[in-house]
């Protein structure tokens, strides 16, 4: 397949058809699925979501042939090179594997936020498919491992700090390692439970197409569940095999701050707490229901929603929260390098009008209240930024936005408009 003139620029950059192909499927199996296929809620919602991986990985494996670019670092002609008798190489990555696994399994076992029934829709599932999961894991990698020309990694150190007692492993990686599963350990059931939540919602729900409200309620969910089944995708799959591995995870505290404490369990706390900006004055109640503004408004946050859900389908296979796994520039980020927040806190004032309140107190209470979360978005994207310019790709996304982006072409046709040998004047 002949690269694009952008490819040559992101060589690893993950491809937008994957992502749409992957909503393309979510949309037909959401519309025809045969409810009680596997036998429970559950089990319909986690079969939907193996579906739609099925067809994104056949896209990225069958067409795209994702495995070769240069940074999912694989040459399948080694299979048959090298022998099949493991050696120390495989076997530390192997006792890494079996470390990790049943860290996760103890974590998920005794800490307290996952005895919550909520989680445990997750955490019992996990438990009850613990060999397979073992066992697929194990075999990828041997198969992986042995199409490596550079075959140490993180996986390997990892193994190596185990069966020396920290004598052996390179200190950088084995942090590294443990920050990237502590990524999928915390979202991955988190993301999992919110999806399982809105299937349970559409599995009893018909669209009613005569009343914009139960429209927009219907899509107002719709785009959460497909956000989340995305990022379940992408937690889960994080492998060379699609070139979407974790090449490192954010390293600063204040990052993994800014990130966690908008999610469960913390943003209940400090949403309530310091966060809150609701108002029985929300836009629903603002103007009369059917009428044109009512209209107007409900689509305008149902097109910044859009915004959003499409920046999440630009990830592919690729969506995580605090780590680098590649330069996305296409879709919604092809305008902007935060396209995801920047339509969510727009919907956040769009939804909740904070400057309309009971009281003027009140309103400036939530008003302070909203900008302090737009706050949190801002040093989330600046950590983000910092922690994704440790990739060269990055930093020529970042400056080609700067030279051909909306924001650059205005300026220079503001400048062309401008008075001759002036610059554009402000009166």
């Amino acid at each position: 397949m002949r690269p694009r003139r952008s490819d040559r620029h992101f060589p690893n950059a993950p491809p937008l058809v994957t992502g749409l192909v992957g909503l393309g499927v979510f949309f037909y199996a959401f519309w025809l699925w045969p409810r009680g296929i596997a036998g429970s809620v559950q089990g319909d919602y986690t079969l939907f979501i193996a579906v739609i991986f099925v067809a994104m990985a056949g896209v990225e494996l069958g067409w795209l042939r994702i495995w070769r670019q240069p940074e999912a670092g694989i040459t399948p002609a080694l299979f048959w090179r090298r022998s099949f008798r493991p050696d120390a190489i495989l076997a530390h990555k192997l006792v890494g594997l079996s470390a990790g696994f049943l860290v996760v399994l103890a974590i998920y076992r005794l800490v307290g936020l996952y005895q919550d029934p909520w989680y445990q829709r997750f955490t019992f599932m996990i438990f009850d498919h613990a060999p397979l999961i073992f066992s697929g894991f194990a075999a990828y990698i041997y198969i992986i491992d042995r199409m490596l020309p550079d075959r140490p990694d993180a996986l390997g150190d990892f193994g190596a700090f185990i069966l020396s007692f920290g004598q052996m492993g390179d200190r950088r990686r084995i942090a590294d390692f443990a920050l990237s599963w502590l990524v999928k350990v915390f979202f991955l059931p988190l993301m999992y439970c919110y999806g399982l939540d809105d299937w349970h919602y559409f599995y009893g729900q018909t669209l009613s197409l005569s009343d914009f409200t139960a429209i927009y309620e219907f899509l107002y969910r719709l785009v959460f569940l497909i956000d989340v089944v995305f990022a379940v995708i992408g937690y889960a799959t994080a492998m060379r095999l699609f070139n979407s591995q974790i090449r490192w995870p954010e390293r600063t505290f204040s990052g993994w701050v800014v990130c966690v404490m908008c999610y469960m369990p913390f943003w209940q706390v400090l949403g309530r707490n310091f966060f809150e900006h609701g108002d029985e004055i929300v836009w629903g109640n603002l103007f009369t229901p059917g009428s044109l503004p009512y209209v107007i408004w409900g689509t305008l946050i149902l097109l910044a929603f859009g915004v959003y859900l499409l920046s999440t389908i630009a990830f592919g296979l690729r969506f995580s929260n605090l780590t680098y796994r590649g330069t996305i520039h296409r879709g919604p980020y092809a305008l902007t390098r935060h396209p995801a927040y920047i339509a969510k806190n727009l919907t956040m004032w769009m939804i909740h009008l904070p400057f309309l309140a009971v009281n003027p107190v009140a309103a400036a209470s939530n008003t302070v209240a909203l900008i302090g979360v737009n706050l949190i978005y801002y040093a989330r994207a600046r950590h983000e930024e910092g922690c994704c310019r440790g990739a060269r790709e990055y930093r020529l996304y970042e400056r080609h936005l700067a030279r051909f982006g909306p924001i650059a072409r205005l300026r220079r046709n503001l400048r062309r408009k401008s008075p001759i040998g002036h610059p554009t004047l402000v009166r």
